[in-house]
């Protein structure tokens, strides 16, 4: 059964309602309000069994995220995996890290991605809570390399907002990504303070609620640092990295000892490997 089942759920506020876009595929997933000030921050991230996001890439063929995710795409867990990632852009707004895109230049963070089937039960979601048919991608680049040509910025109906800093800015509009209508927040992002001021104007500018947090590791860091990320949703799969094959390990939180709480778990099956975690930096 390719559903994720919590077995745990310590939140039990539903702002969208008790009931799941699918309720053949999803559990309902509840949140907190937003922060007076700023969205709900909420992370989504998969790693190995042994906590391993990524690596520095030794070519285009090298590619962690599957690696994580272990080779066999009919695997029910897979199937409920990337669900759960689609479902949950679903609440609102999604960011991802420059360097994300361009490792995954095709990446579209909407409900339903590139040639893949219709969703429209998603969408209608979206537009039964106000939503806009698509997220808005708040895209993190802290130099602006970012290609005009990325699908991204050619989707109809996308919005995109880049945080970034001055530099990135003026790159931006160098490289002629400004042109394809992207929206622009300049703050020295560099620091804790300049990126909450940043999220700060996402909520009262844009009127950004919530953001999925889709990475890369950096600004999950970044914002964790910054304490601005309030949770994370965690799939940990049953795939174990050899750490000695690879250079520039990257590993999830040791969220335990920084003092986070589960809030979920669940399994697609008692049996499965595979476990699917929500952690709670920020109490609300």
């Amino acid at each position: 059964m390719s559903k994720i089942r919590w077995h745990t759920n310590r939140e039990t506020r539903y702002p969208f309602g008790e009931r799941s876009p699918d309720p053949e595929w999803f559990e309902p997933i509840g949140f907190p309000p937003p922060w007076p000030d700023r969205p709900w921050i909420y992370g989504v991230v998969v790693a190995s069994a042994n906590g391993v996001l990524a690596w520095r890439r030794a070519d285009t063929s090298d590619d962690p995220v599957l690696a994580v995710l272990g080779g066999d795409q009919s695997r029910p867990e897979r199937i409920a995996d990337s669900r759960h990632l689609r479902h949950l852009r679903c609440f609102g707004d999604v960011g991802l890290g420059a360097q994300t895109l361009r490792d995954q230049p095709r990446l579209v963070p909407t409900p339903q991605e590139l040639g893949e089937r219709p969703v429209p039960a998603l969408y209608r979601f979206r537009e039964v809570h106000g939503l806009p048919r698509h997220p808005r991608a708040i895209i993190y680049s802290l130099h602006g390399r970012l290609d005009p040509a990325l699908p991204i910025f050619n989707t109809p109906g996308m919005d995109v907002i880049v945080v970034g800093t001055t530099s990135a800015e003026a790159a931006l509009s160098a490289r002629g990504v400004a042109a394809t209508g992207v929206d622009v927040i300049v703050e020295p992002v560099r620091e804790p303070a300049g990126l909450r001021r940043a999220h700060e104007r996402l909520f009262a500018d844009r009127g950004v609620r919530y953001l999925a947090c889709e990475g890369g590791e950096k600004i999950l860091r970044a914002l964790h640092a910054a304490g601005l990320l309030d949770e994370v949703f965690v799939t940990l799969t049953d795939e174990v990295i050899d750490e000695a094959a690879h250079e520039g390990i990257l590993k999830v939180f040791d969220f335990e000892s920084e003092g986070a709480d589960l809030i979920a778990e669940g399994k697609t099956a008692s049996s499965s490997g595979w476990t699917f975690r929500r952690w709670r930096f920020n109490a609300r």
